[in-house]
């Protein structure tokens, strides 16, 4: 039985660089490093979700995202006061991509360009 979501796995081309923004942009706590199969590892926690940034070989390619190619195309956090949390986030160094906008009744969205191309939803409900 699944009793909730335990982390986010990323692939990354610079997992330092990808720490730095998470950190800078949503304030994210470093919980660990280590290595994976010789590949460097670093778990962040943001809010209480663990966002595992993980190395790449060199040449790997990459998930073209929001293009509907195969793979994770975003991962969402939940937010309160959608406009004043993406202004906060620009002040960060966060690139937005999307809105702010209204997906129907009490859902509002935004999308972050995170590093190496991920694709980050703001969601808020009311």
């Amino acid at each position: 039985m699944v009793t909730g979501l335990d982390h986010v796995h990323v692939i990354c081309g610079d997992v330092e660089e990808a720490v730095k923004y998470f950190k800078n942009v949503f304030e994210a706590k470093e919980t660990s490093r280590g290595e994976i199969r010789g590949l460097p590892i670093v778990r962040v926690d943001v809010k209480g979700l663990i966002v595992a940034l993980m190395g790449t070989a060199p040449g790997s390619i990459q998930l073209v995202a929001g293009k509907g190619s195969r793979g994770l195309d975003h991962f969402g956090f939940t937010v309160k006061e959608l406009e004043k949390t993406v202004e906060d986030l620009k002040k960060r160094g966060a690139k937005i991509s999307v809105g702010p906008s209204v997906a129907g009744p009490g859902v509002k969205y935004a999308f972050v360009d995170g590093p190496d191309g991920i694709r980050i939803e703001l969601v808020e409900r009311t």
